[in-house]
């Protein structure tokens, strides 16, 4: 259990990121146990992942370093772009699901990957981020991730929260769950 990182304040204008960062995370869970199980298996978590990757995860990044890199130090922002390519192109990967251990050792890497990556800008980046950025800066950042929010179709439904809906909307979320995120 993380503990160690006890749960943080996000700012409004953030907090889009970190939905999108809760749907990572689970993406990087499946990858990983699916690392350990069978082929079929680590075949349906990338083709999750690649759902996902279409979907919201690229956009992500792209948004991510438009949004955030103005409010970042240069070797956060090296980081974070550095890690964004990485994924970038394990995303676009050809494996060969015949060959043995290739598959499920794409999986095991892009889970590690991707959830060290979410981890890091969650603990770090973007408490670094709420604590430099001016209340102007934040805003504009809150006006940019309504507008995306507003236009991504994603893979859940976004809008008001739960204690705002008059009815409970259930979401099908494009790896089989299903939920408020």
């Amino acid at each position: 259990m993380d503990n160690e990182y006890p749960p943080l304040k996000r700012h409004e204008s953030l907090q889009p990121f970190s939905r999108d960062h809760f749907i990572a995370l689970r993406l990087a869970r499946d990858l990983s146990a699916a690392a350990l199980g069978d082929e079929a298996t680590a075949l349906n978590a990338r083709q999750g992942f690649l759902a996902a990757w279409r979907l919201e995860i690229e956009a992500h990044f792209d948004e991510e370093e438009r949004w955030l890199s103005p409010l970042m130090r240069p070797e956060e922002t090296e980081r974070m772009r550095g890690e964004h390519s990485r994924l970038r192109r394990l995303a676009v990967q050809e494996v060969v699901p015949e060959k043995e251990g290739e598959l499920k050792n794409w999986c095991a890497v892009v889970g590690r990957e991707l959830h060290d990556h979410v981890r890091w800008e969650e603990r770090v980046l973007f408490g670094a981020i709420q604590q430099r950025a001016t209340p102007e800066q934040l805003q504009a950042v809150g006006r940019a991730t309504a507008e995306i929010e507003s236009r991504r179709p994603g893979c859940r439904k976004r809008g008001p929260g739960p204690r705002e809906r008059k009815t409970p909307a259930p979401v099908a979320c494009c790896h089989g769950s299903s939920g408020d995120f």
